[in-house]
């Protein structure tokens, strides 16, 4: 059994290169059966792995005295066998009061909050849970119970963000054995044993009716998260190819999207807002989300602030708070070159080198290509062309002053969506054009010898969700 215990974690590792450039693990401590298998399990073979190994111990608070047998135990035990112990200890009932959330969703946070901040302070370690098949088999089980899609039936990830899963291909009976031919000790928390949770009921009631139907049916269920996790990964990397097709400056191409085979485009678009809004959108956002494309317009709130929106020929997911629009997809700053044609969000700018000017021409001139034309001894290397930035300034043409960038936005009643998707000529903080408004007092054209740039902007290609008129 030994033997067959410890093929099967080391498999794990090297099948999902667990400890590739890794020198310290730090064990989820909890003092169960699992953590302690697992802690017994890495320090017996840390020469052979290559690592040093400690631990860590987040007390709940919500056990009262069995809690804190919990923490002297790991306590014990890490001082028994030479290992390290980090421990702290959080209210969480008052902390998930606090925050309105569930104790479950408050304590899973504050666990892995701790163990990011121990992996930050510890270049080149890890965390390893001692998440095991048979809580991978209950993972699928309760997901299927709440309608998931393909990555609900991957289960419980063998390694993401830092975390590490050696025991994934451990079953509970397989460690308990282990436990008892090592002589590890451990405890055991009291709210398992009850089916007040959801999780509990499939452990105590499904799972042992499941097997008797099939003895396996653990290992069935795992097999089916295997092939989920491998179809799914295939799936990730064609969606990269496809955002990577779509995407232009954090937005995606409608048209193109479209273009994308029906049966990937959710998996695309799911990936894309994820990336963005941290968000999992349901189905029926993305039914709502397929509607907009074929219409060319609309928008979405997915959760309180959080928005998609077809607008221009392109897809943009972004978050509002306040007066602000946070993740908005941002256009690549870049240095200005004349005759360049820079597209962003389904319109263009270009700025072409023009005659000089002379009186006679200047009454043929009107007056919004005087607002868009840019004096050429202004523009430098330097120059560039971006959105607008925290502490940009302006001089309106025409009006002695000088304003931020920000408060002047907000005088001229610039819609908030808006804001961040203007485009500016600039150099450093100092803004010498804007879409939409125009040149600086400062970046005009002064005299009659002088050459200048003049400023189109307009729809790229024939977008009809864009006005057609362009300013020059």
């Amino acid at each position: 059994m030994i033997k067959d215990f410890k093929q099967k974690v080391l498999c794990a590792a090297a099948q999902y290169k667990m400890l590739e450039g890794v020198n310290t693990v730090t064990v989820a401590l909890s003092g169960g059966a699992d953590s302690m298998s697992l802690l017994y399990f890495l320090k017996t073979n840390a020469k052979e792995l290559g690592i040093t190994v400690n631990a860590a111990h987040l007390n709940h608070c919500l056990r009262g005295e069995e809690a804190l047998r919990d923490e002297s135990f790991v306590k014990e035990q890490c001082k028994k066998i030479g290992v390290e112990l980090f421990v702290r200890r959080v209210d969480i009932a008052l902390l998930a009061k606090q925050r309105r959330i569930g104790q479950e969703e408050c304590g899973r946070s504050e666990r892995y909050a701790f163990f990011e901040q121990l992996r930050r302070e510890n270049p080149g370690s890890v965390t390893a849970t001692a998440h095991t098949a048979s809580d991978n088999a209950e993972t699928l089980l309760l997901n299927i119970t709440r309608g998931c899609g393909l990555s609900g039936l991957c289960g419980i990830p063998p390694v993401r963000d830092g975390i590490i899963r050696p025991l994934i291909s451990v079953t509970r009976s397989e460690i308990e054995e282990y436990c008892r031919e090592n002589g590890i000790q451990f405890v055991t928390d009291s709210t398992n044993l009850h089916d007040n949770y959801s999780r509990n009921r499939i452990r105590l009631n499904v799972v042992p009716q499941l097997k008797e139907i099939n003895p396996s049916a653990e290992a069935a269920i795992n097999r089916l998260s295997a092939l989920a996790r491998s179809d799914a990964e295939l799936i990730s990397d064609l969606c990269d190819k496809e955002l990577k097709r779509c995407e232009e400056n954090g937005a995606l191409s409608a048209e193109k999207l479209m273009q994308c085979d029906s049966g990937l485009l959710p998996h695309v678009l799911r990936k894309y807002i994820d990336k963005y809004l941290d968000v999992i959108p349901e189905k029926k956002h993305l039914d709502l989300i397929f509607t907009m494309l074929k219409k060319g317009s609309g928008a979405v709130e997915l959760e309180r602030n959080k928005f998609v929106e077809v607008k221009g020929g392109f897809l943009i997911a972004y978050e509002k708070k306040g007066d602000f629009t946070e993740n908005v997809p941002k256009f690549t700053e870049t240095a200005l070159t004349p005759g360049k044609k820079y597209t962003y969000l389904g319109k263009y700018v270009i700025i072409s080198e023009k005659k000089r000017l002379n009186l006679e021409d200047k009454r043929k001139i009107n007056k919004k290509l005087l607002i868009n034309a840019i004096s050429c001894g202004i523009i430098s290397c330097d120059t560039i062309i971006r959105t607008r930035q925290s502490g940009d300034r302006f001089s309106p043409y025409g009006r002695d002053c000088t304003k931020t960038v920000k408060k002047l936005f907000t005088e001229m009643k610039i819609p908030i969506s808006e804001r961040d998707t203007r485009l500016l000529i600039a150099n450093g903080s100092k803004v010498l054009w804007i879409e939409g408004i125009g040149i600086s007092q400062d970046a005009a054209v002064r005299n009659d010898s002088e050459a200048f740039y003049e400023i189109t902007t307009g729809c790229d290609d024939n977008d009809e969700g864009c006005s057609k008129d362009s300013d020059r």
